[in-house]
């Protein structure tokens, strides 16, 4: 065994420290200028920075110190989003907070149901109207006549509309609140990657997008041989779609472009996962609206096969606006299967806009242009647009005009904003977030015997 090295003899009292000399008139034994004075050890005593033997020296571990044992990621602070992240991808940092995802989905599920509720208040004089004018034994019996009076009595008046297009406005402030679930600074997210709404890309957007869809819809009405044009003006109604429009196509974008494509790019660990965050949505478009549930199927399928088949940023934006666009055009459950892939390819085409612009700025522009542009001539007829006659058969030349403008309006849009930003600049934190490695722990020499 080595034998501990004996301090020197040296004289009873303090000792000057490394390197340090005593100046003109200060004696051994006397503490430094200007320097906290310890306690001395006594003679025999080990001197500073020297343990005794069979001893650690002061402060020091026998033993190199362990690292502490990393968080778990559900207990660590939110911080988002990662450096060069799409916009689907924002809570890619948070894959594993489980109950944060519940508590997210639950939030939106009730500022959904919360919309119907409202909704179903502002109608609630047009409903009263409806069924105290029927005659219990003078009712249609074909089920269409019926639906067509419901629709003339109750969604087609300007309360209707206004009601219809207030409860997906709802799902504005419930895609943001149910993104404030995972953290602090999550919810400005749900916008675009920047973390707010920029209106800067709302002008920008809105100028090459409003001329194309103001000549494709005009083509579109005067093409559709169903539409009786007459100056009757329900006045009520250009009023009610000229407020609420907007505001129900940016819900819907922050719903169907938003929420459901981050909440599926937000797993990319277990690419099973975005099938059953779909799941949820398809079984309730599929009870709203049993006619299209094979493209509700379509869409669930997208979403089982398109992370195993398409990775990376772009191929993320393209199988979730698959995935997205095909329950889009279910949920409106067109009786035409041509219209149905119309607004299908909408929805396509509002996700990428929303890749190719970092946020849902222009595709709600888009929306809002569609809508806009066919409802208020509508209007001006005295016809609302849920109480419009669908064009019979399939229209696929319709289909192919609808392709060609919204193709042109993306090409528009690429090179209009072309500086604007596209992926998230990053926080630094957000690495907390993810799985560390631990470094290797050296071994500790053995002390030669």
């Amino acid at each position: 065994m080595t034998d501990q090295p004996q301090p020197r003899d040296q004289p009873q009292g303090q000792q000057p420290a490394s390197g340090y000399q005593p100046q003109y008139g200060q004696y051994y034994g006397q503490p430094e200028p200007a320097q906290p004075q310890y306690s001395q050890p006594q003679y025999g005593q080990p001197q500073y920075g020297q343990a005794q033997y069979g001893q650690a020296q002061y402060g020091q571990a026998p033993y190199p110190a362990q690292p502490p044992a990393p968080k778990k990621p559900a207990l660590l602070p939110a911080a988002l989003p990662m450096s060069g992240l799409a916009y689907a991808q924002v809570l890619r940092p948070s894959e594993r907070r489980v109950g944060r995802w519940f508590i997210a989905w639950a939030i939106a599920i009730g500022f959904f149901m919360g919309g119907q509720v409202l909704a179903i208040t502002l109608m609630l004089p047009g409903l009263v109207d409806f069924f105290a004018s029927l005659d219990p034994m003078n009712l249609p019996t074909d089920q269409t006549e019926i639906g067509m009076d419901f629709i003339d009595s109750v969604v087609g008046t300007p309360l209707g509309m206004a009601a219809v297009n207030m409860a997906w406005a709802a799902m504005i402030p419930g895609a943001i609140v149910a993104l404030a679930a995972f953290g602090k600074g999550a919810a400005g997210f749900a916008s675009s990657v920047v973390g707010r709404w920029r209106w800067s890309a709302v002008a920008r957007s809105a100028l090459v997008i409003v001329p194309i869809f103001a000549v494709y819809i005009g083509i579109s009405l005067w093409m559709d041989p169903t539409i009786e044009w007459q100056w009757n003006p329900n006045w009520g109604l250009v009023i009610a779609v000229l407020l609420t429009t907007p505001l129900q196509s940016t819900g819907e974008e922050f719903t169907f472009r938003g929420l459901l494509p981050q909440l599926m790019g937000g797993w990319h660990l277990h690419r099973y996962v975005p099938a059953l965050v779909m799941l949820l949505p398809v079984l309730l478009v599929m009870v709203l609206q049993p006619a299209t549930w094979w493209l509700s199927l379509l869409a669930l399928a997208a979403a089982a096969i398109g992370p195993w088949v398409l990775t990376g940023r772009l191929g993320n934006a393209v199988w979730t606006g698959v995935a997205t666009g095909l329950l889009f055009g279910a949920m409106h459950a067109h009786p035409s299967i041509a219209a149905t892939l119309q607004l299908a390819l909408v929805g396509f085409t509002c996700s990428m806009l929303t890749y190719r612009t970092g946020g849902l700025e222009a595709a709600s522009v888009l929306h809002t242009s569609n809508n806009v542009f066919i409802m208020v001539p509508l209007a001006l007829t005295g016809t609302s647009a849920f109480a419009s006659q669908p064009v019979a058969g399939e229209d696929w030349l319709s289909t192919a005009i609808t392709a060609l403008a919204l193709g042109l309006a993306y090409v528009a849009v690429h090179f209009a904003m072309a500086k604007t930003q596209r992926f998230t600049s990053g926080s630094a934190a957000a690495d907390m977030l993810e799985p560390q490695r631990l470094a290797p722990q050296q071994p500790v020499p053995a002390t030669a015997s």
